[in-house]
């Protein structure tokens, strides 16, 4: 599966401004509206975890939104962790030290099959002591 997420993929998916998912400005905004609604339930960021963070532009726009807060990207995609340095692992069971105050997990639940997202749901659970932003696409 690693195959799928190499250069070619990113290339087309992140980086083409014709066929990108995400833009940065639209990163920022995600972000921006983040922070905002965590200020507004009081919740306090100090550790925020981007599980499957993919070239990190959500990642590095929630810094800026939240300069205070120690910022993790874990990365399924060999290609993307050595070129960014994340850490290497899979939402399905990847555990950090402890559980973060803001868990991001976009777009990443759609790659799964059934068993293997009821595992990252589970995961997702242990990981989060504050919020969860969870993305999912669906055809609808």
């Amino acid at each position: 599966m690693r195959k799928v997420f190499d250069q070619a993929y990113y290339e087309r998916f992140y980086r083409n401004p014709g066929t990108r998912a995400v833009t940065p400005a639209g990163a920022a905004r995600q972000a921006q509206f983040i922070a905002a609604y965590l200020r507004y339930l009081d919740i306090s960021v100090k550790r925020v975890l981007d599980i499957g963070c993919g070239t990190g532009l959500a990642l590095r726009a929630l810094q800026r939104a939240i300069p205070r807060a120690l910022c993790t990207g874990v990365e399924f995609s060999d290609y993307l962790c050595e070129r960014y340095g994340w850490e290497q692992g899979s939402v399905v069971d990847w555990r950090g030290p402890a559980p973060y105050d803001l868990v991001i997990c976009n777009d990443v639940l759609t790659y799964l099959d059934d068993a293997n997202c009821a595992r990252a749901l589970r995961n997702l659970s242990h990981l989060t002591c504050g919020a969860l932003f969870l993305g999912v696409l669906t055809s609808e």
